[in-house]
Formats: C-alpha cells, structure tokens, sequence
C-alpha cells in the first residue's frame, strides 16, 4: 500500500498536471467569455482573461501557458467586439497588452520550471548523500532488535546533520546519533568526520569512557587539517571560515552500548536530549546526572566522561532521537508531546513504533528540523541470536 504522503503527492500530481491546468483554464475562460457577452455592454470582463496565463504559469510549464494564451487571445478579441472596443483606437493597446502578458507568463513559466528541475536534482543529490553516509542498521545486533528512520524537513535544498551508525566492540553492541550544528556542505562534512571516527574507535576497540574524546580529537584534527590546506593554497576567502567553524562547530551526541544479552546499557550522553524507555506501556525519560559536553567543545572541560548505566527486561525499548522531534510545534506553537505519544505504543514493534511516531509527527507539527530516530528493544526472550 502506497503510504500517506505518496498518496498526497500522486494526487497533488494529478490535480497540478498541464492537462488539468489547460483544462480547468479553458473551463475559466468559457465562463467569463459566456458572462462577459451575456452581461450586456455594462459588464466588461474580458480583463480577466488576460490573467489565466500568468496563473496558469505558477501551476504548470511553458508549453501548457502557451496553449492557454492561445485559447484566450480569441476569446478576448470577442469580448473587445462585445464591448465594441475592436476598432483602431482600443484594439492595437489592447491586443498588444495581451501578447505582453502572455509572453512573460511562457517566460515565467519557463524559469519556474527550470528552478523546479533544479531543486529537484538538488534534492536527489541531497538524498543519495545522505543514505550513502547513513548507512542502514542492521535489523539486528546481538541480542538487540534495531530500527531507525531519517525525516527530512519540509526546508528546501538543505542538508540535514543529525547522524546515527552502530558498531560492534568487543562483541558489544554499540550505536551513537547525533546532531551537528547547523546545515548545509560544511554540516554534512561534519557529519562525515564523525561517523568515520565512530567507525574507527570500533575499529581500534576504544572504550566507551575514551569514545567522547576520541571522537572529539578526531574531529578538531579533521578541522585543523581542513584550514591548512586552505591556508597552504592560498585560498584566504576559506581560511577565516575554516577558523571560524573551528571554534563553533560542535555534535551533540549520545552513545549508547549493551551490556551482555541486554540486560544493562550504558549511556553516555555529550549534551543530546535524554533517550526514552519504553516498558510495559510507559515511556520513562533517561537523562544523564553528569552530561558532557558536545563533540567538538568537550576540550573546555577536563571533567571525566559519565557513563550511566539502566536496566532493561526483555521487550523494553529504547528510543533515541535528535532535536528536532520535540521541538516540532503544532500551530497554536505546543511542541510535540513525545513521552506522552509513545507510553501508548510502546508495546509496537520496533519498525511499526517508528512509523507510527512518523505518521502521528507529520499530523502534529510542520517539521523546520529533520528528525533520526532509532529504536533498541531487548528480545522478549532475551537470546543473543545473530
């Protein structure tokens, strides 16, 4: 079954396609042709017609705008002899200011189109980047059952930064996400260093007190390196940027790592909004009693990293997600009430819980952010099957 927003489109599609457009302009111009002969010299309507092309131009492309001007220059020139206008004074004004208008609506109608087609390569680009960075979570590790979801925000042509991976280390399930500052080339850039240096932490078997700070050097370096080679091709329009992103680009982030077939995980949470536990239909917020700093600022800070530690029995569930899910407001400006929603669902599997937090979001609010979700839920039976 198509989803809501497939269906939404396809019928925006059908309602906006040039031959409806053509049709219901054509249907627009009978009407007040019809009014404008029938009302009698007193009424004067013909005017009218000679904005259905410029209209017809914000819903369709060129071509159909030129079919449309075509149908009304006819049937203007009826109504300039309705109105007894079609004479050598009226007549060459008149005509000539329909050509105008009906040559600027091609026009403009071109250059929409244009835009259209660029905004929408844009996007593919945007969207094949991302999941090529995001890689998909396996459905399982170790004994947890995984799910995640990325939801772009209604924002055109931007690039998102939240993030999320997993790894195995030691034979323990690890995942983090996070949120880079910001969007755009440079938050997908920082996406990129993050998620690699992730990957190499798990590759070099860090621990999970060490991750934050792994992941914080590793990234300085990746700037650092980025601003000398700006600096070494002489390039001063990106040096002052490389400098300035260097002292205000930070990734809030939580990683969180599974202990033994589940049964405990531990959180490290580095200035991200606190994971929810779900267990028998309540949603119970974990927030850090020591959270460090985000990715990127921790070297303000000499303080050792907090590592919690939370139990979970088998078919509890895990949700960790980016900002932007409980910053989403509806239209009287009330944020999204996430604990409360998902109490109710927190017996749903994991990929259904996502969907159905998705559906009930997109109700909710217009997202200005994107949103990453991803779902860790214990086994009911808490075997480590892989």
């Amino acid at each position: 079954m198509p989803s809501v927003d497939a269906q939404r489109r396809e019928s925006e599609e059908l309602w906006r396609g040039p031959r409806a457009v053509v049709a219901l302009a054509v249907v627009i111009l009978a009407l007040v042709l019809a009014a404008d002969v029938l009302g009698g010299y007193r009424i004067r309507l013909g005017g009218i017609m000679l904005a259905v092309p410029a209209l017809a131009a914000v819903f369709t492309g060129p071509r159909a705008v030129t079919v449309i001007a075509g149908a009304m220059m006819p049937a203007y020139v009826v109504t300039l002899a309705e109105n007894h206008r079609l004479n050598w004074l009226d007549a060459p004004v008149a005509l000539a200011t329909a050509v105008v208008i009906s040559a600027a609506a091609v026009g403009a109608a071109a250059v929409r189109q244009r835009r259209t087609r660029e905004l929408a390569q844009s996007r593919r680009v945007t969207t094949q980047t991302q999941q090529t960075l995001l890689r998909p979570l396996p459905p399982r590790l170790g004994a947890m059952e995984i799910s995640s979801t990325y939801l772009a925000s209604d924002a055109e042509s931007t690039l998102g930064g939240d993030l999320y991976a997993c790894a195995m280390v030691d034979g323990r399930p690890r995942l983090i996400v996070g949120d880079v500052q910001g969007k755009g080339l440079s938050t997908l850039e920082m996406v990129l260093f993050v998620l690699n240096a992730f990957r190499r932490a798990a590759w070099q078997g860090v621990t999970l007190p060490d991750l934050p700070g792994f992941l914080d050097d590793a990234v300085r370096r990746e700037l650092e390196l980025a601003r000398d080679m700006a600096h070494d091709s002489g390039d001063v329009t990106q040096e002052p940027e490389m400098g300035r992103r260097m002292r205000e680009s930070f990734v809030t982030a939580l990683v969180v790592e599974v202990v033994g077939e589940g049964d405990e995980v531990l959180l490290v949470n580095c200035g991200h909004p606190a994971p929810l536990l779900l267990h028998e239909g309540t949603a119970r917020e974990l927030p850090s009693s020591k959270p460090a700093l985000p990715i990127g600022l921790l070297g303000l800070d000499s303080t050792p990293v907090h590592v919690e530690s939370h139990r979970m029995e088998p078919g509890d569930t895990l949700l960790l997600y980016t900002d932007g899910l409980i910053e989403a407001r509806d239209g009287s400006g009330e944020f999204y009430p996430l604990a409360e929603r998902v109490a109710h669902w927190a017996a749903q599997p994991p990929e259904t819980l996502l969907d159905t937090i998705q559906s009930d979001l997109r109700r909710h609010a217009h997202l200005d952010d994107d949103v990453a979700m991803v779902t860790l839920r214990r086994s009911a039976g808490g075997a480590n099957t892989h």
